[in-house]
């Protein structure tokens, strides 16, 4: 489960590039991914549009994110309403908020669930005839093998995250995307959370309410030194609780569901990549999303494809080389 939308139009990241990127994914989702999804039969989706609420103890630092949504909400009117709360309003939005904290609502943000909106597009694969083989894959020259057998194929795309260093290594390529290790906590309460708004307290972790009532995640970790190692460590663990407690200190007597770790692909320069691998025709990657692939994911998938099939694009890829994350 992650933030989606409204990650992008509060960020104060100043790169051009990933902004474009990031408000053009986020357009992407409810008129045209979704949609299309839900054309196809499937309902289920994971996606739902529920706001975001940007929570401050500082009112300075809340006017300045207020200047730049409205701001941003001239070319992105999916922005949807904005409102500053004070702090009995933010509150009422979000019971669990501990007093002195201001809030502004961003009604068009919204949340997804990573692992049901992956399972809608597989689905969507299959109903358009797309054939799955499981095993472990590896190059041979430039010809993939999975579970030992060779599989010629035209085109091939590669989007194994923060696994793409070893995946190309056949090829005599020194991959330079790194695995960033992230930690997030379930936690259960006795609030039905179904139609709260996603949280982003601040800092750089969230909360996000799940569909299923009285659930919340909570996190997450930004590891950049800890490699492959998929151990919950109590110094992540002491992070999130810590972060979430200051501004929702009830949550201290929730009950502990689970604790969840991943891996993000990260890439030299903290800005995600897609375009065809250099001196390898017709082997093409998208990678380097780090905290942001449920939000601009599909949208790069979507520019991928059309990449490769010749069509126009409504991204520059010169923005996005894939060449900062190989070395020869």
């Amino acid at each position: 489960m992650q933030l989606l939308e409204s990650s992008a139009w509060v960020s104060q990241r100043r790169n051009k590039a990933w902004y474009s990127l990031a408000s053009k994914s986020a357009k992407y989702y409810p008129p045209q991914l979704i949609q299309e999804l839900e054309q196809l039969g499937i309902k289920d989706t994971g996606y739902k549009q529920v706001g975001t609420l940007i929570v401050k103890d500082d009112e300075k630092r809340l006017n300045n994110i207020l200047e730049i949504v409205r701001k941003r909400k001239k070319t992105a009117p999916e922005i949807g309403d904005i409102h500053w709360l004070n702090t009995t309003e933010t509150q009422e939005k979000f019971p669990l908020v501990a007093d002195g904290y201001f809030s502004l609502y961003v009604s068009g943000g919204a949340r997804v669930h990573g692992e049901k909106l992956r399972q809608a597009l597989l689905t969507a694969c299959g109903k358009n005839g797309v054939t799955f083989l499981t095993g472990e894959a590896c190059f041979i020259d430039d010809i993939i093998s999975v579970n030992g057998e060779q599989i010629q194929a035209d085109k091939i795309v590669l989007t194994a995250g923060a696994w793409f260093t070893d995946l190309v290594k056949p090829l005599g390529i020194q991959g330079q995307v790194k695995p960033q290790k992230a930690q997030i906590a379930t936690l259960k309460i006795d609030d039905e959370t179904g139609e709260w708004p996603v949280i982003m307290p601040p800092g750089s972790h969230y909360m996000v309410p799940f569909e299923e009532g009285g659930v919340l995640s909570v996190g997450t970790t930004h590891e950049d030194d800890a490699g492959f190692n998929t151990d919950v460590t109590p110094g992540g663990i002491h992070q999130i609780f810590t972060d979430t407690f200051t501004i929702a200190p009830s949550l201290a007597q929730s009950k502990l569901l689970k604790v969840e770790v991943g891996f993000r692909p990260v890439a030299p320069n903290f800005l995600p990549v897609f375009g065809e691998l250099p001196h390898h025709p017709g082997i093409y990657t998208a990678n380097g999303l780090g905290s942001s692939g449920l939000t601009t994911g599909p949208f790069i998938g979507k520019e991928l494809a059309k990449h490769i099939l010749g069509e126009p694009l409504d991204v520059n890829l010169e923005d996005f080389p894939v060449s900062s994350i190989i070395q020869y």
